[in-house]
């Protein structure tokens, strides 16, 4: 076994998520070769090129078009032009790019025509993340400009629609300005101008400001909590006028506040100000038609703002949970009256999702919250076994989801139900629904670590988790492919199997051990890393013939456990290839598991006692001299 640096480094683990937001007016970039001989030629051509375009194709719009209008998702000359503009700056030095782009830019931007000002910003747009730092130095003129076009009474829909775009894409230079104090008050300028369109009468304007609200806050984070009530009563307004996309772009906006800036949105009255909203605009929509999909993002928004608002969501949990459950057994009665697509079922993903935040935010008050719910907190667990049945891999995704959340946080409400709700789990544990059986696989692991010192609750099913367990550990070896989260969340299981009884897991300890240590290494999430630690070396002692047996050649899978050692030392920002050789740059045992690093400092030296000083001095003397310092100070070997 080599020593690579790649190797130690933790990447994943833990549930997998429902599908992320989505972006309505990000343009997308395209990988195009172009000769260096001929950069300058290009870049010139495509700015003039997007210029003309405009003129053609967008001068005869007016206020009132349909939620179509200025819809550069798709692909045309004039969107072809901005995403080759965008990979010459991402692909070449700047230094070469942008001399020749700024004089037709500058050109553009001042002119009289204002279809060519705006095909100069959309060019200005597009070369915003290959040319950041260098535009940087120059937004101090560019930004007053754009936020010029966004605010000006006479500004065509299509400048404030392509400014605040652009705005969008430079939110990162409007946070630096502010929070380094050279212009503190830009980000609140720059909201102010983008409030103000997303409440314009044009729906593509609203759209437009709408993203760039979305793109501003989610660069400047908690940057903007003094504004957040101006910002939360602007959209609740929003909410109540705008139709179709706009609508379901300014209902994301919440959950990117939600996700950006995390528990502070339920401080003081600001729940009071946009929970209610929501919630009535949830209720009257699903009573009209439970599978509109402009409730989609208004329901991704609210599983986000459950689980970040926490404790103080209480005044709304039951409405919450009662319509949620309403969602989710409408949807599944109307679909099971005819054929469906996969996509037909987001809205009981949806719902899911927020009783999965409901629990992850009220944490073990959960179980509290069922028993007031007159009508559905006796058939919550009968409708959960239903959801991790369902034939939808998104459903069965999100229902183990919250199977392990509520194990994790109030396991007494699965309690009655476990045994299905176990054989379900084992039963999606399938490597070709990646997403499905990496929930399951966690989903166990949770049950696992609230059945430690009750071996007994697994016994009927132990032998189906380790052989499914082994399987995905095998596979990623012979597939010769990582099975990202999935390999770690199988190695954490396994550990989490082993914590409650040992002998579960020890006997065909041999078949797996190297590849269980290589899936420890890469778990992220410090708990479960320890969870796999402890019950590994609780496997290896119950069965310690196994180091002997593991492979041809002893020495690898002794090189594979300290590997695994060495991950805990390996620091998260700094993943440089050199550093096993290079700079000293290994971090001490994190100091709240300083217990679990005397035990395996314990471990180890019951291994080299085990193997003999040929084989561990074989092993040592083939470590890079990194690594050896290491051993030799945290875990005393010389």
């Amino acid at each position: 076994m080599a020593w690579t640096a790649a190797s130690s480094t933790a990447c994943g683990g833990g549930k997998s998520g429902s599908p992320t937001q989505r972006d309505v007016t990000d343009i997308p970039s395209a990988s195009i070769c172009f000769t260096l001989e001929k950069i300058w030629t290009v870049a010139d051509g495509l700015t003039f090129c997007t210029r003309g375009l405009i003129s053609m194709e967008e001068e005869d719009c007016d206020d009132d078009d349909d939620d179509d209008e200025f819809d550069d998702k798709e692909w045309s000359l004039r969107t072809c032009a901005a995403a080759s503009l965008d990979s010459l700056a991402s692909g070449y030095p700047n230094e070469l790019v942008l001399p020749h782009l700024f004089p037709p830019l500058i050109e553009s931007l001042s002119h009289e025509n204002p279809w060519v000002r705006e095909a100069g910003i959309l060019a200005l747009g597009a070369i915003s993340d290959g040319c950041g730092t260098q535009m940087a130095e120059r937004m101090s003129q560019f930004h007053p400009f754009l936020i010029e076009q966004v605010v000006a009474a006479d500004s065509l829909p299509q400048l404030k629609s392509i400014s605040c775009w652009a705005i969008g894409r430079y939110a990162f230079w409007a946070l630096e300005q502010a929070a380094s104090n050279v212009q503190p008050d830009l980000v609140q300028r720059t909201l102010e101008a983008i409030l103000g369109r997303v409440l314009d009468n044009n729906k593509s304007v609203q759209v437009a400001a709408c993203s760039a609200l979305g793109e501003i806050i989610e660069h400047t984070g908690e940057f903007i909590i003094p504004y957040l009530e101006g910002i939360y009563r602007t959209l609740n307004f929003a909410i109540e006028r705008h139709q179709t996309r706009a609508l379901m772009v300014s209902l994301e906006i919440y959950g990117s506040i939600a996700g950006a800036v995390g528990p502070a949105i339920g401080e003081n009255n600001l729940p009071n100000i946009f929970v209610p909203p929501l919630l009535m605009m949830w209720t009257k929509k699903a009573k009209i038609n439970a599978l509109d999909r402009t409730l989609l993002p208004l329901m991704e928004s609210l599983a986000s703002i459950t689980m970040v608002v926490g404790m103080n969501y209480q005044p709304w949990a039951l409405q919450t949970f009662d319509t949620a459950m309403i969602m989710i057994n409408s949807c599944l009665m109307i679909l099971s009256c005819t054929e469906f697509s996969d996509e037909e079922a987001d809205p009981i993903i949806c719902a899911t999702d927020i009783i999965d935040g409901l629990v992850e935010g009220l944490g073990p008050n959960f179980a509290e919250l069922l028993p007031s719910s007159p009508q559905w907190g006796e058939l919550f667990l009968s409708v959960l076994k239903t959801l991790t049945g369902h034939e939808v891999d998104g459903v069965r995704m999100s229902a183990f989801a919250l199977m392990g959340d509520i194990a994790k946080n109030c396991p007494t409400v699965i309690q009655e139900g476990m045994a299905e709700l176990l054989n379900e789990a084992i039963a999606c544990i399938d490597p070709l629904y990646p997403s499905v059986c990496n929930n399951a696989v966690w989903s166990i692991g949770e049950v696992c670590v609230k059945c430690v010192g009750n071996p007994a609750s697994l016994q009927p099913y132990y032998e189906e988790i380790v052989q499914s367990l082994v399987s995905i550990l095998m596979e990623a070896e012979y597939s010769g492919s990582s099975l990202t989260g999935l390999v770690e969340n199988a190695a954490s299981t396994m550990g989490r199997l082993a914590k409650v009884n040992p002998a579960f897991v020890a006997s065909d300890l041999p078949r797996f051990l190297n590849r269980w240590s290589d899936g420890c290494a890469k778990i992220d999430n410090l708990t479960e890393r320890r969870d796999a630690f402890e019950g590994f070396m609780l496997s290896v002692q119950t069965n310690p013939q196994s180091i002997m047996t593991a492979s041809a050649n002893v020495s690898d899978t002794i090189t594979a456990i300290l590997f695994a050692v060495l991950s805990w030392h390996v620091p998260s920002d700094n993943l440089d290839a050199n550093m096993l050789s290079g700079k000293y740059v290994f971090e001490p045992f994190p100091q709240d598991h300083s217990d679990l690093c005397e035990s395996l400092r314990v471990f180890l030296h019951h291994l080299k006692d085990m193997v003999g000083l040929e084989v561990w001095n074989a092993v040592q003397n083939n470590m890079p001299v990194n690594v050896r310092r290491l051993f030799r100070e945290i875990y005393a070997f010389g």
